[in-house]
């Protein structure tokens, strides 16, 4: 197994906030006296010090390791960290303790116009960069011609980087950070800029690095990007690291987060059918969920039983293109859950999100549960899918009245199947991609 390429190691970044102007004079002068004059009047110059300042921890004791071809995704809420990370790895900041070691050519897109001269052109950015990549004038000679391609902004090369908009500038930072061959490629957050044509190409570019070994730290709020991108994923929160693992786990967690509201809605009130003992039967002699690979929550809601049918009610994984599948899924409440919320995905075999829905997205609302109370639900999907294999995971949350797609999870069950989609049913016309959509043919 090759070195780590990037070792961290309790890294912890603190800034200084004071409390005045003043303060910032004085508490330093009030240190230095302190550390000459011993004993009782030492300390108290010292205490003096420090009540003109405190220090906000934008990191706290992070440590992990990432190998070469790695592609690690790191997410998180607004101010928990993400942009110090990578700017400590980049090294345009230095720890406040702790250790990092970092191997091999950075090249790193985080702020845009980062790195770049306002008054310089595009052109003249292009081999300024190249040189703080140690890049000589004849190889960046070699290399402008598909920088230029790549970003694609006309005559807009030979003018001033100042009267760029956002999105030109993200072109030509993009085209830069990856032609010069990187070891190490970092993004923050920059493909949120742009059009989606371009977005496409950047993606397939960064897949194109990717495969070709070099390692990959991707950081954004799409979450399908982290997961479509990434083989793996670190959740930053309030500065510490709070899971490294699959992506899916990873942003599963990362909604957990969002704890405050959630829950604080209204009961809602309403009936639903009695589950009836043999169909809770049934269920519990087809169940599934024992062959999961992964499943964590603390099941204050939680999956009872699953089972995968076909049009015929017959427990199975294979199925034809374009026929039904029904995942039925018995849901117990360990305690009140007041806006319960059942979903499930299915993922590709590249584990690319391929489906995602549940009750708040189908417009399907649960009444509330009481600790003890069960719900019986099928979900049923038309296959439309590329023959293939598919896995299944399962959610089950209480979630946001205010957002639909935010809550609480309390059960993550991952890595259900694997589902299998054949075409060999007479009728069933081919297609190309990842879903058939409705689609007809005329003449104009």
């Amino acid at each position: 197994m090759p070195e780590p390429i990037i070792q961290v190691q309790n890294l912890t970044k603190a800034y200084r906030i004071w409390a005045s102007p003043s303060a910032r004079l004085r508490s330093p002068l009030l240190d230095g006296a302190a550390r000459i004059i011993p004993g009782g009047t030492g300390r108290r110059l010292r205490a003096a010090a420090a009540a003109g300042y405190r220090d906000f921890h934008a990191l706290r004791e992070v440590s992990f390791s990432i190998r070469p071809g790695e592609a690690t995704g790191i997410i998180g809420r607004n101010g928990s960290g993400k942009s110090t990370l990578l700017q400590l790895i980049a090294g345009t900041l230095s720890p406040t303790s702790g250790s990092l070691r970092v191997e091999g050519r950075v090249s790193a897109l985080l702020e845009l116009g980062s790195g770049f001269n306002p008054d310089f052109t595009g052109r003249e950015n292009v081999y300024l960069n190249g040189a703080l990549f140690g890049l000589t004038k004849t190889e960046m000679d070699g290399k402008f011609a598909e920088i230029a391609a790549f970003a694609d902004i006309g005559d807009f090369i030979e003018e001033p980087v100042k009267t760029y908009s956002s999105g030109m500038m993200m072109r030509l930072a993009f085209a830069v950070a990856v032609t010069v061959q990187p070891d190490i490629l970092i993004i923050d957050e920059a493909l949120s800029v742009g059009d989606v044509f371009f977005t496409q190409k950047c993606f397939q570019r960064i897949r194109e690095i990717v495969h070709r070994g070099a390692t990959l730290i991707f950081v954004s709020h799409d979450m399908g990007a982290v997961q479509n991108l990434c083989d793996r994923a670190l959740l930053l929160h309030d500065g510490r690291l709070a899971f490294d693992g699959a992506p899916e786990d990873c942003v599963s967690r990362y909604f957990n987060l969002h704890q405050s509201r959630a829950g604080s809605g209204a009961r809602v009130e309403g009936t639903r059918p009695a589950v009836d003992p043999g169909q809770r039967s049934a269920v519990k002699a087809a169940d599934v969920l024992a062959g999961a690979k992964s499943r964590h929550g603390d099941r204050s809601l939680e999956f009872s039983a699953a089972a995968v049918l076909d049009g015929h009610g017959a427990a199975t994984w294979d199925f034809e293109l374009m026929h039904r599948a029904t995942v039925r899924v018995l849901v117990r409440a360990q305690r009140e859950v007041r806006l319960p919320a059942i979903g499930l995905q299915l993922h590709d075999r590249m584990g690319n999100l391929v489906y995602a829905a549940g009750t708040p997205q189908l417009r399907f609302p649960l009444p509330s549960l009481a600790a003890g109370e069960e719900v019986l639900l099928d979900f049923r999907l038309t296959l439309s899918l590329q023959p293939g294999v598919y896995t299944l995971s399962l959610d089950a949350a209480e979630y946001d009245e205010n957002d639909p797609n935010l809550g609480n999870f309390f059960d993550r069950v991952g890595g259900l199947g694997p589902l299998t989609v054949s075409n060999h049913a007479p009728g069933a016309m081919p297609f190309y991609g990842v879903a058939q959509l409705p689609m007809e043919i005329s003449y104009g």
